[in-house]
Formats: C-alpha cells, sequence, structure tokens
C-alpha cells in the first residue's frame, strides 16, 4: 500500500518537507471510533487540550518550507474566498482560526476582503506577519472583540481543535446575527466507504481515492460526516445553508515524481466530477447565525 505512495515523490526529498505528509505533527498509532448514532468519527484515546496545542505550537519549519507553502496555498485558497463571497456578497470584515503562515488571508486580501487570523503557532504568525498580514498568536477562546465579525473561516483546522463543539460556540459568540461561519473537514462518510475496499478488487483505486486526499491514514482528530456536522452546529446556534463537495489542495511539488503528479491531477478531476457534497473527500459547509433567544 505504501509503495504507491512513496512513487509519488523523487529521490531524495528533504525530510522536513515531509512533515505534513508522513507524520502529520501526531504520533501513531490511535484508534479510531465511530459513534453509532451521530456517525462521527473520532481518535480514541483523544488527547489532553495542552498537548493538542503543544504539537502544533511547536512546530517550526524552516523559512523555504513555510515559503513553499505560502505560494501554494495562497493560490489554492483563492476558490475559497471566491465561494464565500459568492455566498455572501456583505462579508468584509472577518476571521480566520487556524490561519497558520496565512495561505488565506493572503488570497482573501487579494479578493477585497479584510481578514485577519489566529494560530497557535508563533513561528508561522511572525511569517505571515513578513508578508502584511495579521496574524494573533492565541486560541479562539481567547479572541475578544467590541465589533461582531462578519465572517469566521476554519478551513482544514476544525477537526484538528481541541474541542470542536466549543470552537463553533465561540464562533457564534464573536459572529454578528446573520453572520458566516464556513468550515473545511475531511469526510469520514468518504473515509468509511473506500477504507473497506482496501482489501477487495477496487484497492488500487481506493488507494488512490484516499492518499491524494491524505486520507489514508486518517491522520486527523475528528473525521465530520452529513448528520454529525449537522447536529453540531444546531446545537452550536447555526443553521446549514450550503455543502460544497472538493478535494484536498494540490500535494504535488518540486519534490514530486511527473507520473505522481500527473496521478494525483487526474484522480481529481475525476472526484471533482462524480463526487459532490458530502460524497466528495473534502466537505466545506457554510452557515449563518441563528438568532441568539
Amino acid at each position: 500500500m505504501w509503495a504507491f505512495h512513496a512513487r509519488r515523490f523523487r529521490h531524495p526529498v528533504p525530510p522536513n518537507f515531509l512533515t505534513d505528509r508522513v507524520v502529520f505533527s501526531q504520533e501513531p498509532p490511535l484508534r479510531l471510533m465511530r459513534c453509532a448514532e451521530c456517525t462521527h468519527l473520532y481518535r480514541s484515546p483523544r488527547e489532553r487540550p495542552d498537548a493538542v496545542r503543544r504539537a502544533y505550537s511547536d512546530s517550526a519549519p524552516e523559512q523555504s518550507v513555510y515559503e513553499s507553502l505560502f505560494q501554494n496555498q495562497r493560490i489554492a485558497y483563492r476558490a475559497q474566498a471566491r465561494r464565500l463571497l459568492n455566498f455572501a456578497s456583505g462579508v468584509r470584515r472577518g476571521l480566520e482560526i487556524g490561519s497558520y503562515m496565512g495561505g488565506f488571508l493572503a488570497a482573501a486580501r487579494d479578493a477585497g476582503l479584510s481578514f485577519t487570523g489566529i494560530d497557535v503557532n508563533s513561528s508561522a504568525a511572525l511569517f505571515g506577519a513578513s508578508k502584511g498580514l495579521h496574524i494573533e498568536t492565541c486560541s479562539i477562546e481567547e479572541v475578544h472583540t467590541d465589533t461582531p465579525y462578519d465572517a469566521i473561516t476554519i478551513w482544514n483546522t476544525f477537526e484538528q481543535l481541541p474541542d470542536a463543539r466549543a470552537a463553533a460556540l465561540n464562533a457564534r459568540r464573536l459572529l454578528r446575527d446573520g453572520g458566516v461561519l464556513a468550515v473545511r473537514v475531511p469526510n469520514s462518510s468518504f473515509y468509511t466507504h473506500w477504507r473497506r475496499r482496501l482489501e477487495g478488487v477496487l484497492s488500487p483505486w481506493a488507494e488512490r481515492m484516499l492518499v491524494h486526499n491524505n486520507l489514508l491514514g486518517f491522520p486527523y482528530r475528528e473525521g465530520f460526516t452529513a448528520r454529525s456536522m449537522r447536529r453540531l452546529l444546531d446545537d452550536s446556534g447555526f443553521k446549514i445553508r450550503r455543502v460544497y463537495g472538493d478535494t484536498l489542495f494540490p500535494i504535488a511539488d518540486e519534490w514530486t515524481s511527473s507520473p505522481g503528479a500527473l496521478d494525483e491531477w487526474l484522480t481529481k478531476i475525476i472526484q471533482r466530477v462524480s463526487q459532490r457534497g458530502w460524497r466528495a473527500p473534502w466537505v466545506e459547509v457554510y452557515a449563518t447565525t441563528r438568532p441568539v433567544s
């Protein structure tokens, strides 16, 4: 199974470029559990909140790694900025949770949006500052504002937070009435569907579906389904308005072999055409606040 994954890369690949692709800041193995009632997928045992924060705050890649990630994500996040504006054209002032080095913040600025960000990683925040971006080093629980935000976005971070429910409640606290919460999460229904097929005749295709979306080992703390996401946001004061199915951001870079890059591109083209909404490997959910009773 891992032989296919290894063929993606040219040799030799600097170890620092493999951090998110191989270990993803977690120490395996941990079990995956699935709630029989709401179908939510989660890791067990659950890590302590301080351990989760430390795992991300202590990471400090080289500047060249930050630069490569920033340039790739700035381009990739144009789609999120465009979708956000299409969903709610009145959004102007927003907050991104888990900004890292600021890829989305740069894309939002390019689109005319005024977004600031927060992240627990101080070195990533300093890199973002070098790009003229405002990123505070803190968690969402520590954010306070006199003027509620129009929108809060949590891209590829919601599933890694110590407490997703608490984050949703804090997002509601920080948003104006009618404000927008946009989250991008791994689809655990997609994972469980293709995980079951890794041992059968569909194994080569199932492996591609998972590998190209960083789902093969499922290195995430939470995995959402339509049912579990609806329940969480309903309980937190939101109403889901729109759902987009998507693939993971492009993984191929200068270290990826040409066949590996082509394989990723073709797989994701097929996925975008054939797998919509909650059938896709990654899902973006756009919700609005309900009035507080």
